[in-house]
């Protein structure tokens, strides 16, 4: 393991993250698993009742009184499974994500491959990929917040985190914030033989733009934007008020109040009614 500041200054520029597959990532076959053993059971007395509806006799236990409408009953049978799967899901995946920070509590730092915090990095990315993935793909837009704070994610209230990728440990976003859509925020970076975790904090009323990537260690403070299509260096500090763009981000501009622009486009508005100036403009931008 090596955490000294060279490591750092070494991979300042990096633009790849990911995760490798291990053979942990079988987890996911028992969280199926898991969450499928739960619906038989819960459905296993319904299921029952309309095998006796078709046969007339049980599948399993004595025979009981059964109801021509439990047929109507089958699109909302299936509406709510698929909500008793996911929570399934994530409870259980929640119970393995604490054992594995409790035997190997995450920490901050540049580590060797192969070591036990590379490895359980891997472990915690593989336990939260598929129930996050689930959450997403059903029509309840609180829900992947609410499970990415039962994975250690801090998520303030009124964030909007559109589709994208969040780590799930050491990550921090502040309140009334807005992720845009195929956004990468990253706590961990994998480099060669060697992963760098560091905490990513987000403050309120930030807007991380579409198509941007954060880097572990990167801050953004109050009111600060990253513009589309750009991605931190590791460790960066965004300034608040403030739109920052670049590949890396290199370039801000200051934010705008709603008079400011109305003033400017006046201004624009102004020089082209009137052609002289126009032209003196020209002159002044060609000299």
């Amino acid at each position: 393991m090596n955490n000294s500041k060279d490591d750092d200054r070494s991979v300042e520029f990096l633009s790849s993250s990911g995760v490798f597959k291990t053979s942990f990532s079988l987890i996911i076959i028992l969280q199926l698993m898991v969450g499928g053993l739960v619906l038989i059971l819960v459905n296993s007395w319904y299921y029952n009742h309309l095998y006796m509806l078709i046969t007339g006799k049980p599948f399993f236990g004595p025979s009981q009184a059964v109801a021509w409408w439990e047929w109507l009953l089958i699109p909302l049978n299936i509406y709510l499974n698929l909500y008793l799967f996911a929570f399934t899901v994530i409870f259980f995946s929640v119970i393995i994500f604490k054992i594995l920070n409790w035997h190997c509590p995450p920490r901050e730092g540049v580590f060797e491959k192969g070591s036990i915090e590379w490895k359980y990095m891997h472990r915690r990315f593989w336990t939260t990929y598929f129930p996050i993935w689930l959450v997403r793909a059903l029509p309840l837009p609180w829900l992947d917040i609410a499970a990415y704070n039962m994975f250690g994610v801090k998520i303030g209230r009124m964030v909007v985190a559109y589709e994208g990728y969040i780590d799930p440990f050491f990550v921090e976003i502040g309140p009334q914030t807005m992720t845009s859509l195929h956004i990468c925020i990253f706590s961990h970076l994998i480099y060669h033989d060697k992963v760098i975790i560091k905490k990513i904090k987000i403050g309120k009323n930030c807007i991380v733009g579409p198509h941007t990537i954060l880097f572990p260690g990167t801050i953004m403070e109050d009111n600060a934007i990253l513009g589309a299509n750009s991605y931190t260096s590791i460790g960066q500090r965004l300034e608040g008020n403030q739109i920052h763009i670049g590949r890396p981000v290199n370039i801000k501009l200051p934010l705008q109040t709603l008079e400011e622009s109305k003033e400017k486009v006046k201004n624009v508005i102004h020089i082209d009614e009137k052609p002289e100036l126009k032209a003196t403009n020209k002159n002044e931008m060609d000299d």
